[in-house]
């Protein structure tokens, strides 16, 4: 009985963490080298995806980059997981019908509160990644309980010492390291002394993420460092700077090189043009 209770008090912890994450998008730029992604879009402009697989094929195939596919296909699971692996501490013996009706349930759940609120769209495709990583959670309830049973100790450190090390890893690779990113005159100075335009810099003297190679009304494509071309929509409530301030779409030019902060629907919240170098 107190595992039990122990166990509904951590599903229900974990359940305000995920609406936290998952439907008011309330967490940290995250920066991959120099791009930054921002997940507290709320999808404006984009209708209801009822397809199964429509969002989920593009990423699959590299369309929107491995970076982006990544976060979006891996972290609709992983967040899922724990949600699988602790229900069957609460009710033993659940047939894996019941946990995947449970899976769906969950990840409907998420989308519904996002369009009551008005926090982002509904996608089907979501529900499947979500439900997938309910499933994944429960699978590895039963490797782990099977391991108990026969004492298999040494698995059980090995998995849990790789899971460690891959989460330290990840966390490392993609939070931010400070929160003066887009600060222009934070430590660049130490990186290009005798650079005086790299001062002026809001990039840093980076060179940003990619090239602009074509530039339309509300948007804008661009040519990444690694070579992917990639389309970010705009908004009315997207801002451009460069060094002299504030500026607008028109300012921007063809062979500017940029840094972008967006969501997972590539469209832009912020971006900084860089100056040449």
């Amino acid at each position: 009985m107190k595992k039990q209770l122990i166990s509904i008090f951590l599903l229900i912890i974990y359940c305000l963490i995920l609406i936290k994450i998952m439907v008011f998008k309330d967490m940290p730029t995250i920066r991959i080298g120099h791009l930054m992604l921002n997940f507290s879009g709320t999808s404006a402009g984009q209708g209801p995806n009822l397809v199964p697989f429509k969002t989920i094929l593009p990423y699959l195939l590299g369309h929107k980059g491995l970076i982006i596919a990544g976060v979006n296909l891996v972290g609709n699971i992983a967040l899922l997981v724990p949600i699988g692996f602790l229900i069957p501490f609460i009710k033993h013996h659940f047939q894996w019908k019941n946990l995947l009706l449970i899976a769906i349930t969950s990840g409907l759940t998420i989308e519904m509160i996002q369009v009551i609120l008005g926090v982002g769209i509904f996608d089907i495709d979501d529900i499947i990644l979500n439900a997938l990583g309910v499933m994944i959670g429960y699978w590895s309830f039963l490797i782990f309980a099977k391991w108990l049973r026969s004492k298999n100790y040494k698995a059980i450190i090995t998995v849990i010492t790789m899971i460690i090390v891959v989460v330290i890893t990840t966390l490392y690779a993609i939070y931010p390291k400070d929160h003066q990113t887009l600060n222009p005159r934070n430590s660049i100075s130490n990186i290009y002394p005798d650079d005086k335009s790299a001062m002026n810099d809001p990039c840093n003297g980076t060179g940003g993420i990619g090239q602009i190679i074509k530039i339309s009304k509300n948007s804008i494509s661009i040519r990444r460092n690694d070579g992917v071309v990639q389309t970010i929509k705009f908004t009315n409530q997207t801002t451009i700077k460069n060094s002299m301030g504030t500026a607008l779409i028109s300012d921007l030019k063809i062979g500017n090189r940029v840094s972008l902060v967006i969501d997972e629907t590539e469209t832009a919240s912020f971006v900084l043009v860089c100056n040449s170098r």
